[in-house]
C-alpha cells in the first residue's frame, strides 16, 4: 500500500523536473515567450507520459518479484482407515470428543 503512494508520485515528479530544467535553460538562452510555452508544454506532457510508463515498469516488476498467495481450499480431507473405510476429519474430531 506504502508502495503505491509513492509510485503515484513518479509521474509527477518526473514531469516537473524536466520543466524546471527546461525553464531554467530556456531563460539562460533568452527565448521569447510563445516559444517558450510552447516548448514547455510540449516537454511536460512528454515527460509525464515518460513517467506514467516508468510506473507502470514498476509495477509490473514488483508484481513478479511478489509470491503469489496460497489459495485457502475448504475441503475436508478423507484418510484411508485400516479396515478399508473412509474417515472425514470432522468424524475424527467427533470420535476424540466422544
Amino acid at each position: 500500500m506504502e508502495k503505491e503512494k509513492k509510485r503515484k508520485l513518479i509521474p509527477p515528479f518526473v514531469m516537473l523536473t524536466a520543466g524546471a530544467v527546461t525553464s531554467i535553460l530556456m531563460v539562460v538562452k533568452g527565448c521569447e515567450l510563445n516559444e517558450f510555452l510552447a516548448r514547455l508544454l510540449t516537454i511536460l506532457i512528454v515527460f509525464y507520459i515518460l513517467g506514467c510508463v516508468l510506473k507502470d515498469i514498476l509495477d509490473r516488476i514488483d508484481r513478479q518479484n511478489t509470491p503469489p498467495e496460497p489459495e485457502e481450499e475448504d475441503e475436508v480431507i478423507e484418510k484411508d482407515t485400516e479396515d478399508g473405510e473412509t474417515e472425514s476429519g470432522s468424524e475424527e474430531q467427533e470420535a476424540a470428543e466422544g
